[in-house]
């Protein structure tokens, strides 16, 4: 089950599973609750260790002093390490935004990082999607609507939004168990989740500007994972996009993706074949891949074979 533990006087949401020499941490995305990832990580748990978290600001986790930065959150995930005593080096998985919060932490902390698996993460060179001509996905659903929609439930009681916001699950998430079902619900309908949602979004391109600043971290092993194009690409088409738009939108993701690989000389990228975003729960076989393969390029390098 789901515990609390003091980090800094704050009050963090985590759930360790396993008992296994080497630690996976996960990052999530924007809006990402760790009960996503339960079940990928209780199939992992045989052989690793494995740490979810709520940031703060999300679940249960309470919204701490510092600003909702990548680097507040990678050394919050420090703090939280130490706190659990866990001090062995990690391998770091970061889906959507919660990789760029990885990419942050590998870079200021190398020796903490073994090996790091981006899970279609955001690009430091992000401000390119702003660029893009798109504008029927825009009419659609723009930056603009989101950040009205988060802040209109901001500033609501919990009492308040429970009342006016039923989450909208998607069908990958309706497969997961009742429990983690109502806690995902609950999650969705806590005020602060869309307060610290405003604050991340409103910095992240600064952050990414200054992540991209610092190089790469060339000697750590690196597995980059990216979503189905041309799944990606029927998705919007089926959803009343115009084909030319969500065409150009997923060239540019994917070309994002593959810059990625420079980041380290240890890399390999994964197509996570008919999955979207959110390939955590439509494809967590390629995540466990990724995982086994970044422990084997360290054994290798250990025993220098």
């Amino acid at each position: 089950m789901n515990d609390l533990i003091k980090v800094n006087g704050y009050d963090i949401e985590y759930r360790l599973f396993g008992s296994g020499e080497q630690l996976i941490v996960v990052m999530t995305g924007i809006g990402g609750s760790f009960e996503e990832w339960v079940s990928l990580s209780e199939q992992l748990s045989e052989s690793y260790q494995i740490l979810l978290y709520h940031r703060s600001g999300y679940g249960e986790s309470e919204m701490n002093n510092r600003s909702s930065r990548t680097a507040s959150h990678f050394l919050e995930c420090v703090e939280l390490l130490d706190a659990l005593q866990l001090h062995q080096p990690i391998i770091l998985v970061g889906h959507s935004y919660g990789g760029l919060c990885a990419q942050h932490m590998t870079k200021v902390f190398p020796n903490k990082v073994s090996g790091v698996v981006l899970v279609d993460s955001t690009s430091h060179d992000l401000t390119l999607l702003d660029k893009l001509e798109t504008p029927e996905m825009d009419r659609q659903y723009s930056d603009k609507d989101w950040r009205t929609m988060c802040h209109s439930y901001a500033i609501l009681s919990k009492e308040k939004l429970k009342k006016v916001h039923q989450p909208d699950l998607s069908n990958e998430q309706k497969n997961l168990s009742s429990d983690a079902i109502d806690r995902l619900r609950n999650f969705y309908q806590s005020p602060t989740l869309y307060k610290t949602m405003l604050e991340e979004e409103s910095f992240w391109r600064d952050d990414a500007a200054i992540i991209k600043q610092m190089g790469i971290f060339s000697a750590i092993p690196l597995i980059v994972i990216c979503r189905d194009r041309e799944a990606m690409i029927q998705e919007g088409i089926n959803g009343g996009a115009p084909e030319s738009e969500v065409r150009l939108l997923e060239e540019t993701w994917h070309e994002l993706i593959h810059q990625q690989l420079k980041l380290s000389n240890q890399s390999e990228l994964i197509i996570a074949e008919k999955a979207g975003h959110q390939i955590h729960l439509q494809r967590p076989d390629t995540i466990i891949e990724a995982i086994h393969r970044i422990e084997q390029a360290g054994r290798i390098k250990t025993t220098g074979s």
